[in-house]
Parts: C-alpha cells; sequence; structure tokens
C-alpha cells in the first residue's frame, strides 16, 4: 500500500529516518521507528499516555487474546491490512497480513508499537485524514474507537472488508456491579455505512477471574474511567480478585462493487 504525502498527495518514498515525496515535501521517521505524518505537529493526542500504559499492562496479561484470535480468523496472510486507531499495536502486532499499516494520533502509542513490531509500518496522523491511497486496503480494522466511515469506504477495495469491534451489551457489567450504585448494561449501536453491507455479526465473550492488581488497569483503559467520581474510583481498591464477563460484537462489512 502506497503512503502518500499529506501536504500534495503524491506518493512518498523513504529511507531508513526519512520519507520524501516528488515535490520534496519530507517527514521524519521517529528513532523508535514510526513515521510521522501529522501537519498540525501538536505535543501529543490521541488516548493519553496513562490510559495507554495501563491498557498496555492489562492488555499484556492475555485477558483480551481470545479476541484478537477471534479477529484472526478473517484475515488473510496475502492481505493488505489497516488499523485505525491502532494505539500500542497489541492488535496490530498479533496479525500475519503481507502489508500491515497501523495509524494513531497518540505518539506514546506508537512509541510503544514500533519499538515492539518491525512487521507494520506505523503512521502519525488522524484516522479521519490518512495518507492512503483510494481502494488500496484488503481489510480495514476499527476496534474500541471512534468509525471514520468516510476514509474506510475510499480506501478499502471494492468487495474488501471491514472489521469493527465493539463492546456487547453486557462487557464488563459485574466490575460496574461493584462501582457504581445503579449499574448499566452498554447501549449496542447499529452502525450503517453508506458504501458498505454489514454481512455478519460475531458475538463472543468469556467470564474470566481477572486479578486484584489488573483491575485498576481495566478500568482505566476504559471510557467510564473519566466520567466515574473519585469516590466511585477509590471502591477498586477494596475490591478482591473478580469474575467479569468480558463480552463484544465483532461486526464484518464488506464493501458494495459498484
Amino acid at each position: 500500500m502506497n503512503i502518500l504525502c499529506p501536504v500534495c498527495k503524491k506518493i512518498l518514498n523513504g529511507s531508513d529516518k526519512i520519507y520524501s515525496c516528488k515535490n520534496r515535501h519530507s517527514f521524519d521517521i521517529a528513532k523508535e521507528g514510526y513515521l510521522n505524518l501529522n501537519l498540525k505537529n501538536s505535543q501529543n493526542t490521541g488516548d493519553n499516555t496513562e490510559m495507554i500504559r495501563a491498557r498496555k499492562a492489562f492488555l499484556e496479561k492475555g485477558y483480551y487474546d481470545f479476541l484478537r484470535q477471534e479477529i484472526n480468523k478473517y484475515i488473510n496472510e496475502n492481505d493488505g491490512l489497516v488499523d485505525l486507531a491502532c494505539g500500542e499495536g497489541y492488535y496490530t502486532s498479533f496479525f500475519k497480513a503481507k502489508d500491515k499499516i497501523g495509524i494513531d494520533l497518540s505518539k506514546t502509542g506508537l512509541r510503544i508499537a514500533s519499538k515492539a513490531d518491525k512487521t507494520t509500518t506505523y503512521l502519525l496522523c488522524s484516522i479521519f485524514h490518512d495518507p492512503l491511497q483510494d481502494k488500496s486496503a484488503d481489510v480495514i480494522l476499527t476496534i474500541f474507537a471512534p468509525i471514520a466511515k468516510e476514509e474506510i469506504v475510499r480506501i478499502l477495495k471494492d468487495d474488501g472488508i471491514f472489521i469493527l469491534v465493539k463492546p456487547d451489551k453486557g462487557h464488563l457489567y459485574e466490575l460496574k456491579e461493584k462501582i457504581y450504585e445503579h449499574p448499566y448494561y452498554n447501549e449496542v449501536e447499529d452502525i450503517n455505512i453508506d458504501g458498505l453491507t454489514l454481512c455478519k455479526e460475531i458475538p463472543i465473550s468469556r467470564k474470566t477471574l481477572v486479578k486484584k492488581e489488573d483491575l485498576n488497569n481495566l478500568f482505566m483503559m476504559t471510557p467510564y474511567y473519566n466520567t466515574t467520581s473519585i469516590n466511585d474510583k477509590e471502591k477498586l481498591k477494596d475490591l478482591n480478585d473478580l469474575s467479569i464477563s468480558f463480552s463484544f460484537l465483532i461486526d464484518i462489512y464488506r464493501k458494495e462493487v459498484v
């Protein structure tokens, strides 16, 4: 898959330290290995460092391995794969596609990803303005992240697939029971994307004993963390090992051939 210059949209060619286009726009490869194509050049955006470190620590314990193994069933070794909002590369690095690109706006996440995974090209830029050619990807992933609908349709090949992973209604319910006075089930939204057809929805769940030392990291990597009161967060300290439902929906879309 060709990477395009974010300034003039010409193809970028890379060396060990820099990518440049024929119009002489150039972009640096960070020492960790990711390519910085963020024209806004902000200090750090995307998920914050605290969340990324918590997520990395939790995922390294293997709690979500069953999820990425299930996703992998829908990825072919000959595919060109793009992971939109790849974070620290936990999922991206696992897949065996021939050509992999991970995109995120978090420098912290991409530092971790690109240092550990040399099988993927990691790009620092917005998933809503990604630097890839039209109809260049066989498979696009979005896992627990906003959906860049227009970009997905643009860069996906005809008959290519888009894999969306989202929490199911019972995801983490037991943890919510311990923290909130009025626990609630997740709302599950049906996502319609013009130009794509939803072919299959795969529910996948597992109830797992989560160790006490991992509960805080689990909670910190969720969207609930920033909206939860300090008093409720403090309840985590009093919890022991807890059996928790990990429940997900894997939606498989296919791009319509026009």
